[in-house]
């Protein structure tokens, strides 16, 4: 978790200051899956509003969501392979527990609660890849960032 909070932080700073969004909608998103390559990802939610770059190599597209309040941006991490590793949801408002309780109705179980931080495991419904969740809260805003498992136990943990 001591990576977790810079990676966010930056993400949170772009989709918070970022002016305009793009069209993506839920739907789209929803189809979005752990393991898929970029371009695919790309095909569904189309150009990223913000590129970068994270430690170790990793990639990171941002999203700013427009009129789908209470969530206001998500992010894709791509690994090594340019394929997806992870995602994030940046949410107004302070509603971790209620993040964690909406996941445990999809079958992810709770593993470590810390203050503000929480972490899951579960299943991708679409893939049925093994993820990890983690959730934090802080400053008006809650991050869900779920993690194809075996990238979060080599790169995060």
């Amino acid at each position: 978790m001591r990576r977790m909070p810079a990676m966010l932080l930056g993400m949170v700073m772009v989709v918070a200051s970022y002016g305009s969004g793009t069209a993506f909608d839920l739907d789209a998103l929803d189809r979005v899956a752990v393991s898929m390559p970029k371009s695919t990802v790309l095909l569904l939610l189309g150009k990223p509003d913000e590129e970068g770059e994270l430690k170790d190599g990793l990639e990171l597209d941002i999203y700013k969501a427009n009129d789908m309040s209470p969530m206001i941006g998500t992010g894709c991490i791509y690994g090594d392979n340019r394929h997806l590793a992870g995602q994030s949801f940046i949410f107004q408002g302070e509603m971790g527990k209620q993040a964690v309780e909406r996941l445990q109705l999809d079958g992810f179980t709770l593993t470590e609660e810390k203050g503000d931080t929480f972490r899951m495991l579960g299943k991708d419904d679409d893939t049925g890849q093994p993820l990890v969740a983690q959730i934090i809260q802080g400053a008006g805003l809650t991050v869900v960032m779920t993690f194809e498992k075996g990238f979060y136990d080599r790169r995060v943990k």
